[in-house]
């Protein structure tokens, strides 16, 4: 059975980490470096979170994880992200060069993140996203510049207000930040299957441009014929070509912004299920509940009671 890791339980890191700080009972930071007692951390029992878990790890030295009952390895430049709900469990032993930045904050705080959900929801490159990513060194070092500012404002004791406001907009910065990375990477699937095939071009020129005319505008087209009168070819070749590029359809990248675009308002907004629907340019709430449930498997009521 899993143990519940709440905000109380988390702040605990401040007797493991070297450098530590938190805003009020929601939001923590912690940096735990070669000279902590990692020897606290040496725990097999699988933890559930109540909040969201960010983890950056700077050492060089491997370690192994199981999340959500699949295992995963921690090395240089790693970066987790883990949701209220995830379940974690450390596998083999801590190393002793450990070197992470962890981030811990509960959905009160979240909620006080000011974001354009039509900036960040953006659909997963692979059918069952991984929460273990591999940063390139140059982003490695740019979200450890970030998280030190975020480190920064915490220990400023002037205004604890404002000292919340600039956190979370920090954050917001920060989130806007990984989605330009996550859009290096759209680009670079792109790459690699074009270059695979040897089929630079044009073609390549078309499926970076469908993602970005999707992303602009999904609130209010849905159909693959819009996008291709945009980019002035025929919806079979444009379909065609993005799934040549992408292993997915044109009508499912699409499908999958205004779904991830939902589930964000439903969630995160203070939106009823009829404003959501409206925003989405679904001309009735049961058309947008028969589409939310088809692609999803469940109501937009069911989804914000889930």
């Amino acid at each position: 059975m899993e143990k519940v890791i709440q905000f109380d339980q988390a702040s605990r890191l401040k007797d493991i980490a070297s450098v530590y700080s938190q805003i009020d009972d929601s939001y923590l930071y912690s940096h735990v470096t070669p000279d902590s007692d990692t020897t606290l951390l040496i725990d097999t029992t699988p933890y559930k979170l109540e909040g969201t878990f960010i983890l950056l790890v700077r050492s060089k030295t491997p370690f192994e994880v199981e999340i959500n009952m699949e295992r995963y390895t921690l090395q240089r430049d790693s970066f987790t992200v883990l949701f209220p709900g995830n379940v974690m469990r450390l596998v083999s032993d801590v190393p002793a060069d450990l070197d992470a930045y962890m981030l811990y904050f509960d959905l009160k705080f979240l909620q006080g993140v000011h974001i354009n959900m039509s900036a960040v929801a953006i659909p997963p490159l692979i059918e069952k996203p991984v929460p273990v990513q591999t940063l390139s060194s140059s982003e490695a070092d740019l979200v450890t510049r970030y998280l030190q500012l975020l480190y920064l404002n915490t220990i400023d004791e002037t205004n604890p207000v404002i000292n919340r406001s600039i956190a979370t907009s920090l954050i917001a910065a920060f989130f806007y930040q990984m989605v330009q990375f996550y859009h290096r990477r759209i680009s670079g699937l792109i790459d690699m299957k074009d270059t695979a095939k040897n089929n630079l071009g044009r073609r390549h020129d078309y499926v970076r441009e469908f993602i970005k005319l999707v992303h602009l505008e999904y609130v209010h087209e849905r159909s693959v014929s819009y996008y291709a009168d945009k980019l002035f070819i025929t919806p079979k070749y444009l379909s065609l070509l993005v799934k040549e590029a992408t292993g997915r359809s044109a009508a499912k990248w699409i499908d999958d912004f205004v779904i991830m675009e939902a589930k964000s308002m439903l969630r995160f907004s203070n939106r009823n299920i009829q404003q959501v629907a409206y925003a989405l340019n679904f001309p009735t709430q049961s058309s947008f509940g028969k589409y939310f449930k088809h692609l999803t498997g469940m109501s937009p009521t069911e989804y914000q009671k889930s």
